[in-house]
């Protein structure tokens, strides 16, 4: 519910994929313990389901890594996972948009793969992969943000949602430092 597992994930993933050791201490995670019933009315009226989304991205030799609430268009492959199901996305040089969607967690699937690691490590064989290079993660991307509670938002409002906002694009870093001293406010990304 705070984003904890999926933080787990995403810093896993992105060092595989990037072949580095990421400084966990920067990746923020942003949770959905504080979403209430308006929140999701206010969504529905806007076509938009909320989901528990991690990003893992390499830009220009950087990594942007972090967890939030995002907002997804109802229609779109995320707005349609279920409970314990996951759904992972890769945005390719050459191959475009892969998606992968299966069964994340649960009995079967979690035991199958803690006997599978097990027997990695018996057999010597690599963990995942060798460390890379420790980096510290920059979320300097800009989006959008619906945003309720908390005081002196890091950017301005462009749209009134009953007791929430939309905020206009601020960086990633910027809303989570301010959630950080809001605690109590809830914030999603607009996909």
């Amino acid at each position: 519910v705070e984003g904890i597992d999926t933080w787990h994930k995403v810093i896993l993933s992105s060092n595989i994929a990037f072949g580095v050791s990421i400084d966990k201490a920067g990746v923020p995670a942003a949770g959905i313990s504080r979403i209430t019933a308006a929140d999701v009315e206010n969504f529905k009226a806007h076509g938009l389901v909320c989901k528990l989304i991690s990003t893992g991205k390499l830009v220009d030799g950087k990594c942007s890594v972090y967890v939030q609430p995002t907002l997804i268009p109802q229609g779109d492959p995320e707005a349609a996972v279920p409970s314990n199901y996951n759904l992972i996305t890769l945005i390719g040089q050459w191959s475009d948009r892969m998606s992968f969607y299966g069964q994340g967690a649960g009995r079967y699937p979690t035991a199958y793969n803690v006997v599978q690691d097990c027997q990695d490590i018996l057999l010597g064989r690599g963990f995942y992969s060798p460390y890379g290079e420790k980096v510290t993660v920059c979320n300097d991307e800009k989006l959008r943000f619906y945003v309720r509670g908390g005081k002196d938002l890091p950017a301005a409002v462009a749209e009134n949602w009953g007791s929430a906002v939309v905020t206009e694009p601020v960086s990633v870093a910027a809303i989570h430092a301010w959630l950080k001293e809001n605690p109590d406010a809830f914030i999603a990304a607009i996909a």
